[in-house]
């Protein structure tokens, strides 16, 4: 099952191709999108925020994802980021706390950059870390907010990368006011402390 799934403040818009067991439907909106409706689909209304707001499931039925995420994108100011899971040598975690809320370290793609770069100097400059090992793709989110009057939606790709440094430096002049390393038996704590994308994220893969 092919998927993706964009987060507001409030609730999420799942785009998948197959609606399975694993999928949770339940208290949700289902809307079928195929090649002859998707662009009459009110998808600027889908993603509107708002509180108590239901979550809604896309099946999108004979045709490629992307072309529907793509209808998602044009309502809004498209921005790509990248950050790091990064592990240290006690196998605990880092999180930075920033806006009253706790993130992992990330940050604004540079147009010379690549993707990866982006993740890699981004953990650096907001933690204080210069010898980052950088791993396996952890997974790519998707989340919309709005900022400087513009509503935006940004696609961030998370790297899984390793350190030997336990010293963190938090970069206060981005609003980190914490920079921590977290525990395994914090991790549930800390994770329900976190914007929805980033909760979906952690609890899909092995921490």
């Amino acid at each position: 099952m092919q998927k993706y799934t964009i987060f507001t403040k409030y609730h999420s818009v799942c785009l998948t191709n197959q609606i399975n067991n694993t999928l949770d439907a339940e208290n949700k909106i289902i809307i079928s999108c195929n090649p002859s409706n998707y662009r009459g689909v009110n998808f600027k209304e889908i993603l509107a925020e708002s509180p108590n707001k239901q979550s809604v499931i896309v099946e999108v039925l004979e045709m490629d994802l992307s072309k529907v995420l793509m209808e998602c994108i044009k309502h809004y100011h498209f921005v790509q980021a990248a950050g790091g899971l990064v592990r240290n040598t006690e196998n605990e975690i880092l999180f930075i706390f920033r806006n009253g809320k706790w993130d992992l370290p990330k940050g604004h793609k540079e147009v010379y950059e690549t993707i990866d770069q982006t993740a890699v100097r981004e953990v650096e400059e907001e933690c204080g870390l210069h010898d980052l090992i950088l791993e396996n793709k952890a997974g790519v989110t998707y989340h919309t907010y709005y900022m400087n009057g513009k509503h935006e939606l940004k696609e961030t790709h998370w790297y899984f990368m390793r350190t030997n440094t336990q010293k963190l430096v938090p970069q206060r002049e981005e609003g980190i006011e914490k920079a921590e390393w977290i525990p395994k038996d914090r991790m549930q704590e800390i994770i329900s402390g976190c914007y929805l994308s980033l909760q979906n994220l952690l609890l899909n893969i092995k921490l």
